[in-house]
């Protein structure tokens, strides 16, 4: 017998949504599950209040998510997604501006500043430890970062040349400054002055990345 992989056993989704009224349909289910546990607490986000919320049957919540746990885990992996698209949209819509002032675009994205931002807040960070599924969790992080690498090795004006490993550096700051401001409960004005600070550290690494590995291309 295979000894199963830690967290292999977790709740997860049953489907992931192809279609187009499956995808508006698990985005409702998530808008109104964060709807509640903003407004009411985490808690009262049980299936029957989201079906309440949202209008969709408990068996049509169950098509997708098994049990809450399931619907937390997906919606962090929801949230990696959403957040991609942001970062290239964002990125996208700055594309004359030089490459410091995307940068900061882009750190402000990473940290969840911008109004859009995926919803997170202290008591889901915590848990999302104890229902996320370790592996998927590899997988989360390697997709942001190889958006986030390919959207700095599309600045025209950039510094130089760019490794993973220093965007790996850069994600994983960021994630974790923001994860930990969580947790200490910053206020949005201490947010704003730990975004720009974050955003002179990211530019340093860029630079010195830029100095080992001069830009041949």
């Amino acid at each position: 017998m295979h000894a199963s992989k830690p967290g292999s056993g977790l709740p997860r989704p049953r489907k992931k949504p192809t279609q187009p009224r499956a995808v508006f349909t698990v985005q409702a289910i998530y808008d109104g599950f964060v709807r509640i546990w903003r407004r009411d607490g985490p808690a009262a986000a049980t299936t029957r209040a989201i079906a309440a919320e949202t209008g969709y049957s408990v068996g049509t919540i169950y098509d997708y998510f098994p049990n809450r746990t399931a619907l937390l885990a997906g919606y962090y992996e929801h949230c990696i997604d959403r957040l991609c698209e942001q970062l290239v949209a964002a990125d996208t819509d700055s594309a004359d501006r030089p490459w410091p002032a995307r940068l900061r675009l882009l750190v402000q994205r990473l940290y969840g500043q911008s109004s859009d931002s995926p919803y997170f807040d202290r008591e889901m960070l915590t848990r999302e430890s104890l229902v996320a599924n370790p592996g998927r969790q590899q997988h989360a992080f390697e997709k942001c970062s190889a958006c986030v690498y390919e959207l700095i090795q599309g600045w025209p004006d950039r510094p130089g040349a760019v490794s993973r490993r220093h965007v790996d550096t850069l994600v994983q700051t960021v994630w974790g400054s923001m994860r930990y401001a969580h947790i200490l409960g910053r206020d949005t004005l201490a947010a704003d002055a730990h975004v720009e600070d974050l955003t002179l550290m990211a530019r340093a690494l860029l630079l010195s990345a830029a100095e080992d590995q001069p830009d041949k291309g």
